[in-house]
């Protein structure tokens, strides 16, 4: 797939402001297809809302905030976040204080796409909006925290999550690899090839565990000494076929796995 080519069903992740290059108008996050619900955190997590929606395409202009062409990325260097690509320090439990270099474009992706896929990203508003200013470069700020709370809300209430069951919610997001498209010193377009597993383990649950395979283009800013997020777009895939011989866990099993496997420890 090329970095830079639209594709039917992606759908943007977040608010995108005009001045942001590949932007376009409609909502962030879309998801809802898990079971027979479908999410594309999605297979869905936002049923109707879908977890991570909007309009418009990854592709975008990607060029610099300076107006010099983004370089392609030469093949020996796509994929991969790299040897020394590694975070500074610690901001609202986001890893932030990446190189300004590939790599570190590629490593902000991971691990900005990681923070915004935890329980508590969509049941506490405060801590939500902390990870969005953080990660989100300042145009595409106030747009993203709007559409997440609205999708944050109708999420909860399509997996019947409530006060009293939140802590049983399970969502866990794991890269599997990544792809620089483009690249310069003031903007980078990273593909993100991601699992997540995301549901209630309970008897009756109105959506059980589930697995979902995405991808994620994320088009990053340069901006206050770190890499930022401008845009976000996501499609499914590619996805495995499930093993002949595997069957899914019970109920009380995954919610067991789910309190004894500690889970990246990004923004709680």
């Amino acid at each position: 797939m090329a970095g830079n080519q639209k594709r039917t069903g992606t759908r943007s992740l977040t608010a995108r402001p005009p001045e942001v290059p590949g932007a376009g108008s409609d909502s962030p996050w879309r998801r809802a297809k898990i079971g027979a619900i479908v999410f594309g955190i999605v297979l869905a997590i936002g049923v109707a809302l879908t977890l991570f929606g909007g309009g418009g395409g990854g592709g975008g202009d990607d060029r610099a905030s300076s107006g010099k062409p983004a370089e392609p990325a030469p093949a020996s260097q796509v994929g991969g976040s790299g040897p020394g690509a590694k975070a500074t320090s610690v901001k609202n439990g986001v890893p932030v204080g990446y190189p300004r270099t590939r790599d570190g474009a590629a490593a902000a992706a991971v691990n900005y796409q990681v923070a915004r896929s935890t329980p508590k990203y969509f049941t506490d508003k405060t801590l939500r909006h902390q990870v969005l200013k953080t990660v989100m470069a300042s145009s595409a700020l106030a747009g993203q925290q709007a559409q997440d709370d609205q999708t944050a809300k109708g999420l909860m209430a399509s997996l019947g999550v409530t006060a009293k069951n939140a802590s049983d919610m399970v969502m866990r997001a794991a890269s599997l690899g990544t792809s620089v498209s483009s690249y310069s010193r003031d903007t980078a377009t990273v593909r993100v090839w991601m699992c997540e597993v995301v549901g209630v383990p309970a008897e009756q649950s109105q959506m059980p565990v589930a697995g979902t395979w995405s991808t994620y283009t994320l088009i990053l800013q340069w901006q206050t000494g770190d890499w930022k997020v401008a845009t976000i777009d996501q499609a499914d895939g590619p996805t495995p076929m499930v093993a002949a011989d595997q069957s899914p866990s019970s109920s009380s099993d995954m919610r067991l796995a789910n309190k004894e496997f500690g889970a990246p420890r990004y923004a709680g």
